[in-house]
């Protein structure tokens, strides 16, 4: 979700370049995970830290990528094996010629998941959603931000294109635009969301109260490494969905490792609460379809996928029976 540090101004090419140089090997019980600094994350560094992927036999590297476009790079190019992401990520990369299928929802099982909030300006006088009507809403093109953007709109009776979409991809400065009332609205996830209601901006929609479930990320692996490592894919779940039990119930003992890992507004990082995990499990087939449906309606997706195509169920099963 958040962009921080050099790794950014470097081409994803490039990073691709190192990591493969980094490499591994491709042994049966070994997997390479392209992560991002967000809160999806903190299950795998505590499945790191606490053994749990030695625990199943897995020989496990984390790859740390500072973008969703080097992370997507380095998986269409082999250099890792399985990401955190979105369906949205999925089904573009399945049509741009990489075969990738999720595996498990990482967080957003829940509503309460995972937090994206509609936000208005300091100053602004805006005080419900119709207000929003030819009014400059920042976003980020195209990804699960305008998703979301447009999802919390139409569910609130408005028709997103009645709004003025100002395209900024990064964040950072989609934030500082709207605490400077340089746009009336942002769409923003956690914890950014709730470093800038802290500093002035005010909730508008926020996605955790309402009652439907909008907003998921998932773990995605190429084709190949599912058909070729099943058994260390199930492992990999079983290690984080053992890492996500853990955090849930003891947060407290892992808040120094969400803060050292997670990328946390400084002035948050005593406060913002450590999120809690469900047990790994599928999309829903009506999660799926919202999202392709999206993708045709703007015209990103020309192949007429199904929820088979993106979602791989038997990773699942195998864990279940196994539980």
């Amino acid at each position: 979700m958040h962009k921080r540090g050099v790794l950014i101004l470097a081409a994803p090419f490039l990073i691709v370049f190192l990591v493969v140089l980094g490499g591994s090997g491709c042994q049966k019980n070994s997997l390479k995970i392209g992560i991002l600094p967000d809160e999806e994350a903190l299950p795998i560094y505590v499945a790191e830290q606490e053994g749990l992927f030695k625990k199943h036999g897995l020989d496990v590297e984390l790859v740390l990528f500072e973008s969703a476009a080097e992370r997507d790079a380095a998986i269409q190019a082999g250099a890792v094996d399985g990401v955190e992401g979105d369906l949205i990520a999925v089904a573009l990369m399945r049509q741009g010629g990489t075969p990738v299928k999720a595996v498990s929802i990482a967080l957003g099982a829940k509503p309460e998941e995972g937090r994206y909030v509609l936000m208005t300006s300091p100053n602004s006088s805006i005080e419900k959603p119709e207000d929003l009507i030819g009014k400059e809403v920042a976003i980020s093109r195209n990804t699960i931000i305008e998703f979301m953007a447009d999802q919390m709109l139409s569910y609130k009776g408005i028709d997103p294109e009645k709004v003025n979409k100002v395209f900024v991809a990064k964040m950072p400065m989609r934030v500082e635009m709207l605490l400077q009332d340089r746009v009336a609205a942002a769409v923003l996830p956690d914890p950014l969301a709730s470093w800038a209601e802290a500093n002035g901006a005010k909730v508008l929609i926020d996605d955790t109260k309402l009652p439907v479930n909008l907003s998921q990320s998932v773990f995605f692996f190429r084709e190949d490494v599912l058909q070729s490592r099943k058994e260390a894919v199930v492992g990999f779940l079983k290690a984080f969905a053992e890492g996500a039990q853990q955090v849930t119930s003891n947060p407290q003992k892992y808040r120094n490792l969400f803060i050292e890992k997670v990328r946390i507004p400084v002035e948050l990082q005593k406060t913002f609460p450590v999120p809690t995990f469900s047990p790994p499990q599928l999309p829903t087939k009506e999660n799926v379809q919202l999202v392709l449906n999206w993708l045709k309606e703007k015209g990103l997706l020309k192949e007429n996928y199904g929820y088979e195509d993106l979602v791989a169920e038997e990773i699942i099963k195998v864990l279940e029976k196994e539980r």
